[in-house]
């Protein structure tokens, strides 16, 4: 009786530790169903989605010219990588057999970011560029082994020119989402279309609202050594877990420094983070360098102060505690940490963790409520001192 509890006990370690591989976050913290947020639905006639159609090559020629981003940051580790299912779509292009509908969202530089069917284009793409040859065709046997036009090889290695024309005349029919499209709408878009069988999460809905020098700056600072230290690399960038919690800084920071067109967070943490989105789209480039040079503050104070145990409840990391230490040691200057009794400090906030109570309970129980939230600040803002 005693052995299989035991062995129960350890099988579901084991899967807690296979569970949470995925964005290295502490298992205990439970994410509530935000009921608080309403919903506030819109003038169906705000939608803006035009449909369009581009020849393949006229695609393949704005991939080159970096006009389609072919790699968006939630679509990165997505790619097929069975040669049987590439060369199928390309025969399907040979037979002139119609592949479904691509989204494209358009930015106000008039650049383009794959919504849905990266995966397809990366193919057609890749094949153009002769990375690979076709394999298992199942009707076309001729085009077997056959290079795009494999110029550097001999003719016979490549497509017959009808079958290059045939591809490069291919209409493509996309779905081109207005940049002039308000947030929410273009928000509800996204959040109905479905990614190579994947539907996109939230943060990756808040990466294609948001603009190139806002992703730039989240993907700056989720690459930063300081991050990368303070966190020992445990965060996933898989599904954009990295660049969410970095934005829940981000929108904090910019609260306690009444910059936020948000003056008090009352719950609701999408509602804040799509806010903050639009913010940074917005706002002036010394706002953004000022919360880079926080955010990387925080990170190197975070380290300083507790090493390997930064923003760590147990083994993963802690959303909770990360906001609430980020919060408060962006306030202190790296002199400032190298003064404070480290030892003490590190002693304080183990003992919190450890004991029943508020703080305890705050970090592991509907993480998101503004209580919550607060009692995590007040109780590191309380350990820190001045």
């Amino acid at each position: 009786m005693i052995e299989q509890k035991f062995l129960d006990a350890v099988f579901e370690y084991k899967m807690n530790l296979l569970i949470n591989k995925e964005d290295g976050f502490d298992d205990a913290e439970e994410e509530e169903i935000e009921k608080n947020e309403k919903v506030n639905p819109y003038d169906p006639k705000l939608i803006r989605v035009d449909t369009k159609t581009f020849s393949i090559s006229q695609i393949n020629d704005m991939i080159n010219d970096r006009e389609i981003d072919l790699s968006p940051d939630f679509q990165r580790g997505f790619v097929w990588t069975d040669i049987t299912r590439k060369s199928r779509l390309i025969e399907s292009l040979l037979l002139r057999i119609p592949i479904p509908v691509f989204y494209f969202s358009q930015d106000d530089e008039g650049l383009f970011q794959v919504v849905d069917g990266v995966q397809r284009l990366t193919v057609i793409h890749s094949f153009m560029k002769n990375e690979f040859k076709l394999k298992n065709l199942e009707y076309l046997k001729e085009c077997n082994d056959k290079w795009f036009k494999n110029e550097k090889g001999r003719k016979e290695d490549s497509l017959d020119s009808i079958f290059v024309r045939r591809i490069q005349q291919a209409q493509l029919s996309i779905n081109v989402i207005d940049p002039q499209t308000p947030g929410k709408v273009k928000y509800d878009i996204f959040k109905r279309i479905n990614t190579g069988g994947k539907v996109l999460n939230n943060q990756e809905i808040r990466n294609c609202l948001a603009s190139s020098r806002t992703r730039n700056l989240l993907r700056e600072l989720s690459g930063s050594q300081n991050f990368q230290r303070a966190t020992r690399g445990s965060v996933s960038s898989t599904r954009m877990a990295d660049s969410e919690l970095i934005l829940r800084f981000i929108a904090f920071y910019l609260i306690d420094t009444k910059q936020s067109p948000i003056k008090e967070y009352k719950s609701g943490m999408d509602v804040l983070l799509d806010g903050t989105v639009e913010f940074l789209n917005k706002t002036e480039i010394d706002i953004m360098i000022e919360i880079r040079n926080k955010f990387l503050l925080a990170m190197d104070n975070a380290y300083d102060l507790f090493g390997d145990k930064a923003f760590r409840k147990a083994i993963y990391i802690n959303k909770a505690l990360f906001l609430g230490v980020s919060r408060v040691l962006c306030q202190f200057s790296k002199e400032q940490i190298r003064k404070k009794d480290k030892a003490e400090i590190v002693k304080r906030m183990d003992e919190e963790i450890g004991k029943e109570g508020e703080f305890r309970g705050a970090l592991s129980m509907a993480t998101n409520d503004a209580k919550n939230i607060k009692i995590v600040y007040d109780t590191v803002k309380q350990i820190m001192g001045d």
